[in-house]
C-alpha cells in the first residue's frame, strides 16, 4: 500500500475530507455535536492533523494554535489513505492494532457511518490531482 509524502499530503487529502463533510450541510451539524477535537497521528513518515469537530477547523499536527484533542487514531499514512478509500474495517483494525485509538472510543466508532459517505469525494479528488498512484483497486 501506498501512503503519503508527509503533512501537506495528509492534510491536502485527509484534512480536505474532513473539510468537505464539515461543509455539508448535513454532516456539519452530526460532527460538531460530538464535541471531539480527534488528532490523526501517522507514520511512514511521521505527520499529524488535528481536527476539530465542534470549531468546524482542520490543524495541521505542526500548528501550535491546535487544540488539545480529545481522541487519538494512530496509523500509518498507507492505512489512512486505504482507509478514506473504504479499504479498512475500523473495529477490525483496531483489534489488530492496524489502527490504535486514544481516548473516546466510542465516539470514534459512531463517526465511522458518516465517513462512508465521503470515500467517493476522497478517491475523486485524489484522481484530480493525478494520484492514481493512491487509488486502491
Amino acid at each position: 500500500m501506498t501512503g503519503f509524502a508527509g503533512e501537506d499530503e495528509l492534510y491536502r487529502y485527509v484534512g480536505g475530507i474532513f473539510e468537505t463533510a464539515l461543509a455539508d450541510p448535513e454532516l456539519r451539524p452530526k460532527l460538531q455535536n460530538t464535541g471531539m477535537v480527534l488528532r490523526s497521528l501517522c507514520t511512514e513518515p511521521d505527520c499529524s492533523l488535528v481536527i476539530d469537530l465542534p470549531g468546524a477547523t482542520v490543524y495541521k499536527g505542526s500548528d501550535p494554535t491546535a487544540p488539545d484533542p480529545s481522541a487519538t487514531m494512530a496509523m500509518t499514512t498507507a492505512t489512512a489513505n486505504a482507509y478514506w478509500q473504504g479499504k479498512v474495517n475500523l473495529p477490525f483494525a483496531m483489534a489488530k492494532r492496524t489502527v490504535k485509538v486514544e481516548g473516546n472510543v466510542t465516539r470514534l466508532v459512531q463517526l465511522a457511518p458518516l465517513s462512508k459517505r465521503l470515500f467517493p469525494v476522497y478517491v475523486e479528488r485524489l484522481r484530480a490531482d493525478g494520484r492514481d498512484d493512491l487509488v486502491l483497486s
